[in-house]
């Protein structure tokens, strides 16, 4: 697939990069020479210099074969005409970051169509949305949903289910319409079978019903308290919108932020938060605000060093939950062996929220985890396709591959080797990346 990138900061190298990682043809475009030079030993993609709002370059490049046109520029004027004009120019698909809520519409609006738009894209929100899943489910490493909502996926650590450590999955006790699709272990992902046990170290993965993966969650969360009390350290773009986020959730929102006009702000914008204007590493003002008697913490501040200390002071203190935000995606894995409970970057939470749009045939989405080191695909069936009238355990998919869950109307079905596809099913598949190709393949053929 062709796929022009406009902007290569942090969202765009990275979406650049795993895009060239999945074989795809990438053109990455910015106006900064000097970035340009830095990344070229770093990425296998065709990279330019030049004004992706530029009608002549685009024409250049090709619009009438590009599929996916992303621009992710630090201005939303850039991002919004360099998708009209591509759009104009014959691309297929484009989607635009945009950061000012004036320019933010939903996305079943129609003047998207007119904007020569397919998809907005909000980093903060998307952020936000992320992490309001989280604490909604505090057992919850991570949380996607596929079609339309009525499949879940449910990621959470062996180690915090003690009952479940060193059984093998077919002896666990796991709601019916629910069932195990990976497990990460010592950094690699295992697509599992029933004799499978799970080890103090595996982050378990969970797909099924909506509501059956609810009920699984409250189940879990019996070991953790209910989030109820929430205290955010930063008030950017983020935590503005989180806070919003969950003081209509009716949580207890208390913010520290040094910015005394982001404070003002942030008040404006709300009735019941708590906003104090303070340093989040002030010892004395986190035991004032007594931050112990808060069930989760979110650190949200643009230094990822700060947010770690902070967060572990909150530790210290006794904050039952830790969640940290980081510009480098490198800093994940070390925060998570020194104690964070979760680590999420916007960098790759936007990549991810892109890369789910990349449909191609009959691909609805596909969702990466961890790093990259498994996909779960969405897909329609058709009458042509493979699956149809043949019970799965006589169909042999591709790699390591485990569908998961059918959607057959308003039924969701968690399948068995008697199962049988029918045309308009969507299903979803967990698999590993260096299959996800051959799978599409194989359900196109």
């Amino acid at each position: 697939m062709k796929i022009v990138i406009i902007g290569a900061g942090k969202v765009g190298y990275t979406l650049a990069q795993r895009l060239t990682e999945e074989d795809h043809d990438v053109i990455l475009v910015d106006e900064n020479s000097e970035r340009i030079d830095l990344i070229r030993s770093y990425l296998e993609a065709m990279l330019m210099v030049g004004n992706g709002a530029n009608p002549g370059l685009l024409m250049d490049i090709g619009m009438e074969d590009t599929e996916l046109f992303v621009a992710v520029t630090d201005r939303d004027e850039v991002n919004l005409l360099s998708c009209y004009i591509a759009k104009q120019l014959g691309a297929t698909q484009t989607i635009a970051r945009v950061r000012a809520k004036e320019y933010i519409l939903q996305n079943n609006n129609p003047a998207l169509a007119s904007l020569g738009l397919n998809l907005i894209i909000n980093t903060e929100m998307v952020t936000a949305n992320e992490v309001m899943q989280i604490i909604k489910m505090p057992n919850a490493l991570d949380v996607e949903n596929f079609a339309n909502g009525k499949v879940r996926l449910l990621e959470i650590k062996a180690r915090d289910n003690e009952d479940m450590l060193g059984k093998r999955i077919r002896d666990l006790e796991i709601p019916d319409k629910v069932l195990i699709g990976g497990i990460f272990r010592h950094g690699h992902m295992i697509i599992p079978n029933g004799d499978d046990a799970l080890q103090m170290l595996d982050n378990v993965f969970f797909l099924g019903e909506r509501k059956a993966i609810e009920g699984l969650e409250e189940k879990l969360a019996t070991t953790r308290t209910r989030i109820q009390n929430v205290l955010l350290v930063g008030a950017g773009l983020v935590g503005r919108n989180l806070a919003i986020l969950l003081e209509k959730a009716n949580y207890h929102v208390k913010v520290i932020e040094k910015d005394y006009e982001r404070c003002e702000l942030l008040s404006a914008e709300t009735d019941n938060v708590i906003v104090i204007n303070g340093d989040g590493t002030d010892v004395d003002l986190l035991r004032d605000e007594e931050v112990g008697d808060y069930d989760a913490i979110v650190c949200l501040t643009d230094d990822d060093k700060l947010n770690l200390l902070v967060a572990l002071m909150a530790r210290h203190f006794g904050v039952q939950r830790t969640l940290v935000r980081v510009g480098r995606p490198e800093y994940i894995d070390l925060m998570e062996q020194v104690g964070i409970d979760i680590v999420f970057s916007p960098r790759l939470l936007t990549s991810n929220e892109i890369l789910r749009q990349i449909r191609k045939g009959e691909v609805l989405s596909i969702s990466s985890f961890e790093d990259s080191k498994a996909v779960a695909l969405e897909l329609k069936v058709t009458e042509q396709n493979p699956l149809v009238h043949r019970p799965l355990a006589e169909i042999n998919l591709p790699g390591t591959t485990l569908l998961a869950a059918i959607v057959r109307g308003e039924e969701t079905i968690v399948p068995n080797g008697r199962t049988v596809c029918e045309p308009g099913d969507q299903i979803v598949l967990f698999t590993l990346p260096e299959y996800s190709d051959a799978v599409i393949s194989y359900m196109e053929a």
